[in-house]
């Protein structure tokens, strides 16, 4: 599979969910209200995956951000 060619290499999916916004690592594509469950900054959605290769970002995230 794709996924395990892409460990082989040392490419890895940047993990989104839950975080706080990275501008380094996602790219906020949309934002909406923060509730009790999302607190501002925190992102609420991935609309695309990004990934890694080492420390370098070969795509960014695309994401949902609360604020």
């Amino acid at each position: 599979s794709i996924h395990a060619a892409f460990d082989e290499v040392g490419i890895t999916k940047i993990e989104s969910l839950g975080k706080v916004l990275n501008p380094a690592l996602h790219n906020a594509i949309q934002v909406v209200p923060a509730t009790d469950k999302n607190a501002p900054n925190t992102i609420v959605e991935e609309m695309q995956p990004g990934y890694m290769f080492g420390d370098n970002v070969l795509r960014a995230a695309m994401v949902v951000v609360a604020k």
